[in-house]
């Protein structure tokens, strides 16, 4: 197995959905590499990674999700992986960003990580605490290099009033 897909789902939530999706991927021989997916105020959305066999192409598993497009309100995407997987560059730290909930705070975080070349690998974020003192909590994992992280977010961190700690991920985990 060596050419990747992605295949993107999004609709609204209910169980069952990924039962379904890993069920296509299944029924093609080929095989589930990476996965992620949340619910978003009552929305599902997924990505999935999937290795598929030789004689499987990116088309053949297209076409495998036409009927589950039809019965059900997920819009599927299926195209095929961008590049080399094998050079991708791993996460070593994890953000963590505590803060008065406010616009701008993903939108600063990820312009000064891409301004100083760092790569998001992945990235989660909630509101919580009261309708009236409301908290954003952002967890990034970053892929950085030996920058000095802490540092180089300083200026962010002081304009937004952020509580924000960088911690070194020594093994990638989920």
């Amino acid at each position: 197995m060596s050419k990747i897909a992605v295949i993107t789902a999004v609709g609204k939530d209910r169980p069952g959905i990924i039962a379904a999706l890993s069920s296509t991927v299944y029924s093609l021989g080929a095989n589930l590499d990476d996965a992620t997916m949340t619910r978003l105020h009552g929305a599902f959305a997924t990505m999935l990674a999937v290795s598929l066999p030789d004689d499987v192409s990116v088309e053949t598993l297209r076409s495998a999700f036409s009927e589950l497009v039809q019965t059900t309100d997920l819009t599927v995407t299926v195209e095929a992986a961008p590049g080399d997987s094998t050079a991708t560059t791993l996460p070593d730290h994890i953000i963590t960003v505590y803060g008065a909930d406010k616009p701008g705070i993903v939108f600063r975080i990820a312009d000064a990580l891409g301004k100083l070349g760092v790569n998001i690998t992945d990235m989660d974020t909630r509101v919580a605490g009261t309708d009236d003192a409301p908290i954003y909590i952002m967890l990034v994992e970053v892929a950085s290099g030996n920058m000095d992280l802490p540092h180089e977010l300083e200026s962010v961190r002081t304009e937004l009033g952020l509580d924000l700690t960088v911690h070194p991920l020594e093994n990638e985990t989920l």
